[in-house]
């Protein structure tokens, strides 16, 4: 191909790179060793060198010395030439295609080529994308000069957890590493021509194309580069001073000062993208999202949280890197809170749109939409709405009023508004809007590129019954997996009362009431233990102290039911549960249980076989554990089938999720794997000063009294505004409250 049929080439018509090793120093093979590593695993097939003509026959003898590596393509270049020789010669042999082009003394790590390409493809008209190096500050990742014992792989570790995934306009590029589109090349008369570098960067920028750097690919310049000054240009000063890379720079100088045994493991770059929609409230769903991002190593796992207050659980969105919310990647605070769910949000939409095209999203996984709008069904992509509870169908979450819900017509809808005490999180939307909602959400539904999964049959099966608009529409069901660590051995005790645990929040929904109910019958045969009830476990303060564990660590319940050592665990929720990790916690505890017959329990208890079933009611549960406390056998065979049984793995659950969301190869180049280049969800730096942590944002330049006294503010009006505190505690939070806010003034 001639520098005329490059000049003629469309732009974004490279159907591909080659990566061009310049070797500009006299002892052949002279190539850095982490550059021939590289060659080795990645770049063999798609690598020309450029040699000095008078260099090249003592570079093939030094080649065939040196190593079993096959010869790379060789260009040859006039002795002494430029790197803007050397790009015009490369992109003649490449054939149109672009060139990340090296230096071969340079220091590289891992698949650097596709990283740069990566970033070269991010928008229209980028000319020369250049990686990180502390050689020049305009793209040096240090404040300061780089740690002597920090070399380039390990500065590499280092942005896998401190890269934002940011491409950022430079003034200059990096002369001894840089990815060129062949297009660019052309008309900056690169091609057959010769001239300066800084000749062809100053037309590229007369013309609009642009310089940029990324911040997740690091490049050591050659020994002999020394120092690199930037040439004066017009905005060098201010772009120095407000340097894109400040909270990078920031995260390097904490690795710094933490020394060479801080260095994180390796981890892979560039992966297909998943964006999870979740709310911050935590518990099951929660927990799911927590297990799915641990146990995902093939994918990134972004999560998008809505995080607000009662009356306006969308007030702020915040973007983070994993389900840990420790310092989000972006947030936005919306101009209108969003209540309870939006059915289009014109904010909202630009949020998630900017998401997907900043992050490379290639598929939506909506756990939640509270606090979120439509609007993200509406996104094209792969999506799979997994049924944690029944909103948005529901707005009590549960299906049930007055019992377990068959039929939610227009007169039951009000009803529930007005009556029901389960029915008590959006307060903002009446019958009417949640009508409207549910019609909008069915549509979408419909869409070709939405699933739709339920962790259980029963899930599926109730909302068809209760939404004839679901009719035709399929759901996959995926149980949940579960992260559980080997259990200690442990067998209840052949003689003696019936030990029975209650695991689990003890609110009215999960059988409060049953439980109350039972207890007098209950205390003649049965020892009784409440693990995990939290403040709701003062209901039940006649069983003493001992017997109520009101909080625990989720490591730490192996030890508790093994000192306890129960026979049964009871499971008494009045609502249809949707899975259950309570269940799944006691099977895999070889803990025997017995549950209402509804929801999740039914799906996925085998009446004696791995458990026991009954009606929701005091007088069945009496009669059940009576029956069980006569026949230990029968509980015995049960628990040996227990122990027997895998727990299903969060991998396995992961898996099936991968088979439901197959992901095209959506790239920006040929050649490049879809992926969001930054940090995996391992290990994060302490959180940078003044930025937020959680939902939590200080100013380090506040006095401390000031900050204190806006922050009992807010949990004056949280507290106030949150009836799910009881009337006593309430009042007693309230009066701590205002008493502090009166010392402070």
């Amino acid at each position: 191909m001639s520098a005329t049929d490059l000049a003629r080439m469309p732009l974004g018509a490279a159907s591909g790179w080659r990566a061009c090793v310049h070797v500009a120093i006299d002892a052949p093979p002279c190539w850095h060793p982490s550059l021939l590593a590289w060659l080795r695993h990645h770049g063999q097939g798609r690598t020309v060198c450029a040699v000095d003509v008078g260099q090249r026959e003592a570079f093939v003898r030094g080649w065939a010395a040196a190593g079993d590596l096959p010869m790379p393509q060789l260009v040859e270049v006039a002795d002494g030439c430029t790197v803007a020789d050397v790009l015009g010669a490369a992109a003649l042999a490449a054939c149109g295609q672009d060139i990340a082009y090296v230096r071969a003394d340079c220091a590289v790590a891992g698949e650097w080529d596709m990283l740069l390409a990566r970033a070269a493809g991010t928008a229209e008209r980028i000319a020369v994308a250049s990686p990180l190096t502390a050689a020049t500050p305009v793209l040096s990742p240090f404040a300061a000069a780089k740690p002597a014992w920090m070399e380039a792989e390990q500065v590499n570790r280092w942005l896998t957890h401190l890269s934002h995934g940011q491409v950022f306009e430079v003034p200059e590029s990096a002369p001894f590493c840089a990815y060129w589109r062949v297009a660019a090349l052309a008309e900056a008369g690169l091609v057959g021509s010769g001239g300066t570098l800084a000749a062809a960067e100053d037309e590229l920028l007369r013309r609009g194309w642009r310089l940029v750097g990324c911040d997740w690919v690091y490049v050591d310049a050659p020994p002999a580069a020394g120092a690199l000054t930037p040439r004066p240009s017009e905005g060098l000063q201010s772009f120095l001073t407000y340097h894109p890379l400040l909270r990078i720079r920031h995260g390097f100088g904490e690795a710094g000062a933490w020394g060479e045994a801080s260095v994180p493991p390796p981890a892979p770059i560039l992966k297909p993208v998943q964006l999870h929609i979740a709310h911050s409230w935590g518990g099951g769903l929660g927990r799911w999202v927590e297990d799915y991002c641990e146990a995902d190593g093939g994918r990134w796992n972004l999560v998008l949280r809505s995080i607000g207050t009662w009356g306006a659980f969308g007030q702020r969105i915040a973007l983070f890197r994993s389900h840990r919310m420790d310092r989000p990647l972006r947030d936005w605070l919306l101009d209108m809170p969003i209540g309870s769910i939006a059915i289009r949000h014109l904010q909202y939409r630009r949020i998630v749109d900017e998401i997907v095209r900043d992050f490379h999203v290639d598929a939506i996984v909506v756990s939640s939409l509270i606090g979120h709008s439509l609007d993200v069904l509406d996104l094209g992509l792969p999506t799979v709405v997994v049924g944690h509870d029944y909103t948005p169908f529901c707005a009590a979450l549960s299906i049930h009023f007055d019992g377990v819900c068959t039929r939610c017509d227009g007169e039951r809808l009000g009803a529930c508004f007005e009556r029901n005490p389960l029915n008590r999180f959006f307060r903002d939307a009446g019958p009417a809007y949640w009508q409207a909602l549910r019609e909008h959400y069915f549509v979408r539904l419909r869409q070709a590129h939405v699933r739709i999964a339920a962790p259980s049959d029963s899930v599926w099966r109730n909302l068809q019954t209760l939404a004839p608009a679901l009719e035709g529409l399929a759901a996959s069901i995926v149980p949940h997996g579960m992260a559980f660590a080997p259990v200690p051995e442990w067998t209840p005790p052949a003689e003696g009362r019936l030990r029975v645990v209650v695991l689990g929040s003890m609110a009215p929904q999960k059988g409060a009431d049953i439980l109350a109910a039972a207890l007098p019958a209950l205390s003649r045969f049965v020892d009784l233990w409440l693990v995990g009830c939290g403040d709701e476990g003062e209901r039940f303060a006649e069983l003493g102290r001992d017997r109520i564990v009101r909080r625990y660590e989720r490591t730490e319940l192996p030890a508790i039911i093994t000192g306890i050592a129960p026979h049964v665990g009871l499971l008494l929720s009045i609502v249809p549960e949707t899975f259950s990790y309570t269940l799944s916690e006691l099977w895999a505890l070889r803990v025997v249980p017995v549950a209402t017959r509804l929801g999740g329990f039914g799906d996925r208890i085998e009446d004696g076989e791995n458990g026991f079933l009954c009606d929701p009611g005091a007088d069945e549960v009496v009669a059940l554990l009576q029956a069980l406390d006569a026949d230990r056998e029968r509980l015995g065979a049960v628990r040996a089938r227990l122990a027997a049984t895998p727990v299903r793995s969060c991998e396995d659950m992961v898996a099936d999720y991968h088979r439901l969301l197959p992901l095209d190869e959506r790239s920006p180049l040929p050649g490049v794997p879809p992926g969001l280049p930054g940090r995996p969800a391992a290990q994060y730096p302490p959180v940078e000063p003044g930025e937020h942590s959680g939902a939590l944002v200080v100013d380090p330049q506040v006095p401390l009294r000031t900050v204190l006294k806006d922050f009992s503010a807010y949990l004056l009006r949280k507290i106030e505004a949150t009836p799910r505190i009881g009337t006593i505690r309430k009042r007693i939070a309230l009066a701590l409250l205002r008493r502090l806010s009166m010392l402070l003034g």
